[in-house]
């Protein structure tokens, strides 16, 4: 199957690059647009500082940061580091944690609407989030299937089947993480790849790069760039929706990287993160 794209998916990269830098209004400290570099240790350790703040670090802190292949020149990030969750309130860990939910690193949210969004999907629907009446699992990869997508993809899959018919109840929302390919393609890789391009409750949702940029900052997704298209890293989170569209828990999906930046995982913690996630669906299914 062809991959089909739309929009900018035709530009160059140092095109891809400008078009970035224009809509977003990114500046360094001197007022020059600039996407360049590796992402320094300092702002790692920040950024690590953040998400254990945020309640999302767990087994994800330990595996996420590495040498994902960037230049060692200096570096600027492209968006701000969400310091606080206004939209999702405080995470709270179970009172009596399973080994499922220990495994996931579980953590619920409370009562906090999920926030809005409309983006479009991968034949070209538009798709919102704010529904009623099924289970919705929000995840963030890429496009190309470049970053930690092969795994979270092979769980999302394992899950969906482990749920039996009970999958028809839920719907699967992944947001694209790539400012760099964000045309609406019909056939992304991100799904082919991982096996979820025939469900039909599978959305690869893309938009404007501004509306995505609110999307990952609604829900504390920090995506940073290099100098090429191949050169982005974010943090990884998995929320799911309750049918009355309340943001009702998150987990944090972890892979092993190798210095060549591919993401791996065995397939036992494959399989045991797929029940994890199976279970927490159908204690939201009504």
């Amino acid at each position: 199957m062809n991959d089909t794209t739309r929009g900018e998916d035709t530009l160059s990269d140092d095109q891809r690059r400008a078009v970035f830098r224009e809509e977003l209004g990114l500046t360094s400290e001197t007022g020059a647009g600039r996407i360049i570099g590796r992402i320094p240790k300092k702002f790692t350790r920040g950024i690590v500082a953040a998400m254990l703040v945020l309640g999302i670090g767990g087994e994800l802190v330990d595996h996420y940061f590495g040498n994902v292949g960037l230049p060692s020149t200096s570096a600027s990030t492209t968006f701000t580091t969400p310091t606080t969750f206004p939209q999702l309130g405080t995470t709270t860990v179970p009172n009596v944690v399973t080994a499922s939910q220990a495994f996931i690193g579980l953590k619920f949210i409370g009562t906090a609407h999920v926030p809005r969004f409309t983006l479009t999907d991968q034949h070209g629907t538009k798709v919102s989030s704010d529904t009623r009446g099924e289970v919705t699992l929000i995840a963030f990869f890429n496009k190309n299937c470049n970053d930690i997508c092969p795994v979270l993809g092979a769980e999302i899959r394992g899950a969906l089947a482990d749920l039996g018919p009970k999958a028809s109840r839920v719907r699967v929302d992944v947001v694209n993480t790539d400012p760099f390919s964000y045309g609406v393609s019909t056939n992304p890789l991100a799904l082919v790849s991982t096996g979820l391009s025939h469900d039909a409750n599978v959305h690869f949702l893309n938009g404007p790069l501004a509306d995505l940029n609110n999307v990952w900052k609604a829900f504390g997704i920090q995506v940073n760039v290099g100098a090429t298209a191949n050169q982005v890293s974010h943090n990884s989170t998995l929320y799911f929706v309750s049918p009355t569209g309340q943001l009702s828990a998150l987990a944090s999906p972890f892979a092993h990287e190798s210095k060549a930046g591919v993401f791996s995982l065995g397939s036992t913690e494959i399989h045991k993160f797929a029940q994890g996630v199976e279970l927490e669906a159908i204690s939201l299914i009504q």
